[in-house]
């Protein structure tokens, strides 16, 4: 392998705000409603997300007379519509949701404005897109669509003219229509209404594409914003590729490329752009040896099949137990690594396939998904055995945190909704489970569930937990897979989020400072104090940087245990 290849990856990539927008409000009409969900159109132009909607029962739909059933809700999709169009389907008798972006929405606003002012509108952009179609309904009768500046010359004398950009416009053929505008208006308005994440996207794709042997563009054929990418790309780089999935690539486009870039366009999840990733460091040989490559595969294998979750389990169970003052019991160990192993294993092989980045868990979630359900199932009867041993008030609350855990992606019976209904329900209910397995229990056995050091315990341990399964929604949320409002961050967004970790952050702290203070097991409790270091650091990191691919991310969030684990043992 060559020692010279670098892959870059664009910071932008993924979704944009408005698709992330679009999704999000589907999902959560998914699971409040039981009626059927159509899109007049499709959501977003990426097929592999289309299909895992589809399996939501969101359906795409070309007209409302498509639709048969009563009362059904449609959505406009993140692209817009014209108003005459929109207030015919309101009419219907359809429950009509707007999912339209709040950029594009921005702009038919400037364009309504100028219209009612007397401006003629001039679009830039594609005549046949979806939103550029439905900016043309708020133009008054009296809009041009143009492609660029010769179109622009060839328009009639206008005395008052607006122009406008389509959001995914590129910035240099807008200036130059724009220049080209003032030859033919008498008084222009110049509204430049390109989105700043695709003046984001773009910026970057000229300052990395100019310095590339390759660029790999991904994203649907059928993309407006993603082909643009690529004609800017093709333009500035020694070579350019536009591909939808990972297996487009081919050992051909890799020779002599020292730099590669990959870019996306804003209807393509990280999760597909990670897929790329690793397709490309497999074909161009980025500088790993073949040892390297095994280990990090096992070491993917590790963390995804749940293995170093169960080991984190422990670790804070050996912790709670420490600040107990519990004699250390294996059996509690082994408890709580399996409880946790089960839980995790499980809901990971309800994940669909499309949402699987990697290679370690295509293999266990894809084509072992049978197998890897039997592994949960099993692991959780030992727990379940094993607490069953412990007194039956043990026994009981195990097994009611493992059942509620493992029918939490499914509904319920009775009639009853998903646990997902209801907001960070997710990280609530992981949370509580591993308190009890890794406190709650072991201080139950040892002398009573009542003692101050036990519920001392179960609050840490609970705060603990909570962090960790909000970080791993963070993660997610930033691999752009489909989740919803059961996961803290997306029901609570970004500002609320971090503000919450801090507290914890706080509040774990101060707790650890009186214990030291207050001479109650002062040792274990500066060691504890300075394990938090780790997690500050942690939450910086998210906060900052950009979130790492899932098994590094997890791996990150997990060992916080492992480190806490470490520094009681010591003390």
């Amino acid at each position: 392998m060559s020692e010279r290849v670098q892959i870059t990856v664009a910071k932008s990539a993924g979704f944009c705000p408005g698709v992330k927008n679009a999704i999000d409000k589907v999902l959560e009409l998914a699971k409040h409603s039981k009626k059927t969900i159509y899109t007049l159109g499709p959501l977003i132009h990426n097929k592999q997300v289309i299909e895992t909607l589809k399996e939501k029962n969101i359906h795409a739909v070309n007209s409302p007379s498509e639709i048969k059933e009563k009362h059904a809700i449609l959505v406009i999709r993140a692209h817009g519509i014209p108003p005459e169009e929109e207030a015919k389907i309101r009419a219907l008798d359809l429950e009509v949701v707007d999912a339209t972006c709040p950029l594009v929405k921005h702009v038919q606003e400037n364009i309504r404005k100028h219209a009612q002012q007397g401006y003629a509108t001039i679009i830039v952009g594609d005549r046949d897109h979806a939103e550029v179609v439905g900016l043309m309904g708020y133009t008054e009768g009296r809009g041009y669509v143009v492609d660029g500046p010769e179109e622009v010359k060839k328009l009639p004398r206008l005395e008052k003219a607006n122009i406008v950009a389509q959001t995914t416009q590129e910035g240099d053929i807008f200036t130059e229509a724009a220049a080209a505008a003032r030859g033919i208006a008498g008084e222009l308005a110049v509204s430049n209404t390109i989105c700043n994440p695709t003046k984001q996207r773009q910026k970057e794709t000229v300052e990395f594409s100019k310095d590339s042997d390759l660029v790999i563009v991904v994203g649907g054929k059928n993309s407006a914003n993603t082909a643009r990418l690529f004609q800017i790309c093709e333009r500035l780089a020694k070579k350019a590729v536009h591909i939808e999935k990972e297996d487009e690539l081919r050992p051909e486009f890799f020779k002599g490329a020292a730099k590669i870039f990959i870019t996306a366009g804003a209807s393509t999840p990280s999760w597909m752009i990670e897929k790329v990733l690793e397709k490309a460091r497999e074909l161009a040989g980025e500088a790993q040896s073949h040892l390297l490559d095994k280990v990090a595969f096992a070491w993917k294998l590790l963390v995804t099949g749940s293995i170093y979750t169960a080991v984190a389990a422990a670790a804070l169970t050996y912790v709670c137990m420490k600040l107990e003052g519990a004699p250390v019991s294996k059996k509690f160990l082994l408890m709580a690594g399996l409880f946790a192993f089960s839980l995790h294993m499980a809901n990971r092989a309800v994940e669909k396939g499309a949402a699987v980045p990697d290679k370690a868990r295509q293999l266990l979630f894809v084509k072992y998904r049978r197998q890897s359900r039997l592994a949960a199932l099993i692991s959780g009867a030992l727990a379940i055995l094993l607490s069953a041993a412990l007194g039956w008030k043990v026994f009981l609350t195990a097994a009611f945190f493992w059942s509620a855990g493992m029918m939490y992606p499914y509904k319920l019976p009775l009639g009853f909704e998903k646990f997902a209904n209801f907001p960070a329900s997710k990280d609530i209910l992981t949370a509580l489970g591993w308190a009890f397995m890794c406190a709650y229990a072991p201080g139950l056995w040892h002398g009573g569930a009542m003692h101050n050091s036990t519920q001392l315990a179960v609050f840490f341990a609970f705060l603990l937990v909570f962090t960790r399964s909000v970080l791993f929604g963070i993660s997610h949320a930033h691999s752009d897979m489909i989740v919803g409002k059961e996961n803290f961050y997306k029901a609570a967004g970004q500002p609320l989020t971090y503000f919450t970790l801090a507290a914890i952050f706080l509040v774990l702290s101060a707790i650890l400072f009186t214990l030291k203070g207050a001479g109650w097991r002062p040792e274990l409790a500066a060691s504890l104090l300075t394990g938090m270091l780790y997690y500050l650091g942690l939450m910086l990191f998210f906060y900052f940087s950009r979130i790492p691919e899932r098994t590094t991310a997890e791996t990150l969030i997990d060992t916080q245990f492992l480190i806490l684990a470490a520094l009681a043992w010591k003390a």
